[in-house]
């Protein structure tokens, strides 16, 4: 069973990307909420089953091994990530291109991994939009369009009140 939703006390729900669908997955997020209860749900049902895809896990499972990984902002979390199994060994682009020890600076001007906590928000970094923009990057959460700083990037001139 998952305890994510227990230890953290919020509400996970699985939806698809259609607009009743995010909705639906909305109130179902409200209803956990209103009732206290803090579980992981499935609005996605069309989709996606509680036992997942066993033949995807099946063939990830012989392919990879759960590893320690080291993620930008963050640093090493022991059993966050995947590395190819030894059978498949020839397929692995750090030992074939000898990247295993390399590892990329960080700006030590950049919060993304407070930001990536929730501990900060992007508009408290003192080099968001003058160094860091999503042109010129700093950090993990203005690399991706999705990333929180890119996104605030994207829409900090937005005035929703006056369009």
């Amino acid at each position: 069973m998952n305890r994510l939703p227990e230890n953290t006390r919020v509400p996970i729900v699985v939806t698809g990307f259609e607009p009743l669908d995010i909705l639906q997955g909305m109130g179902m997020v409200i209803k956990q909420l209103e009732e206290g209860r803090f579980e992981v749900e499935n609005q996605y049902t069309r989709s996606v089953r509680r036992k997942g895809n066993e033949h995807a896990q099946k063939i990830i499972t012989e392919v990879f091994e759960v590893i320690l990984r080291k993620w930008r902002g963050v640093g090493e979390i022991p059993g966050s990530g995947l590395g190819l199994r030894l059978a498949y060994g020839d397929y692995d682009a750090e030992c074939k291109f000898g990247l295993q020890d390399y590892t990329a600076d960080e700006s030590s001007e950049c919060i993304s991994g407070l930001i990536l906590q929730g501990l900060k928000k992007p508009l408290e970094c003192s080099v968001f939009g003058i160094k860091c923009t999503p042109e010129h990057p700093l950090g993990a959460t203005m690399v991706s369009s999705e990333g929180a700083c890119a996104a605030y990037y994207q829409y900090r001139k937005v005035d929703v009140c006056n369009d």
